[in-house]
């Protein structure tokens, strides 16, 4: 049985405003898969202009919807709170997808045709992680107790642990292994445009959380 309160936070235009997330995580998903392909062919050839350029053009379509859905908030939600929740979940994820979208435009300014290990599996991590954050966006509106949401909230937080893992290793390894100080640093930028993104899926966990506590 769902309680008043939960059903209290989706109003007004909630069918709009959950489309609007469901469509801007759906257009995260598809740039992480694609970061995730660039940075694995560009081990075997040349950098996939292409690709970075299509990364680039969803990072706009990404305002375009954290737009929309800001003017929506604005002219439907009367409970402040409530419309601080989805905001903060609309910039965590416009966030995910700026990082994303400053790793292959790194990846193309700085040539990078030798990606480590670390790279191919942060990359991998960031897709899983947006494709749980997409999930999330799907079951908002499910007539079900908020509890739902839980897993997807864990998962999440599961994703960003192993991320700070491999970032660690990384740059010990790169500290340890690489005397070209150039090539230090266009890895370490690198290797903290991924770790951002990643503790932005973090940010989404919060507030899916904060969000089963308010209304559950």
């Amino acid at each position: 049985m769902v309680s008043n309160k939960w059903l209290s936070w989706i109003k007004g235009n909630d069918k709009t405003i959950l489309q609007l997330l469901e469509k801007q995580s759906s257009n995260l998903v598809v740039a992480s898969n694609y970061l995730v392909e660039l940075v694995i062919e560009s081990q075997e050839k040349n950098i996939c202009e292409e690709k970075v350029s299509l990364i680039k053009k969803l990072e706009h379509e990404g305002d375009n919807i954290t737009h929309s859905l800001f003017v929506t908030l604005f002219q439907t939600f009367v409970t402040t709170l409530d419309r601080e929740d989805i905001a903060a979940l609309v910039s965590a994820i416009d966030e995910v997808l700026d990082y994303a979208e400053g790793i292959a435009d790194r990846i193309l300014l700085f040539n990078m045709r030798n990606p480590t290990i670390h790279m191919i599996n942060l990359s991998e991590i960031l897709h899983l992680a947006t494709e749980e954050i997409h999930l999330i966006t799907r079951i908002l509106d499910q007539k079900k107790n908020v509890s739902v949401l839980l897993p997807h909230s864990k998962n999440l937080k599961k994703y960003e642990q192993q991320a700070d893992s491999v970032y660690r290793k990384a740059i010990a390894e790169l500290f340890e292994r690489n005397d070209n100080a150039i090539e230090v640093i266009k890895f370490k930028e690198i290797y903290e445009n991924f770790e951002s993104s990643l503790d932005k899926c973090q940010d989404v966990a919060d507030i899916v959380e904060n969000i089963v506590l308010k209304y559950g």
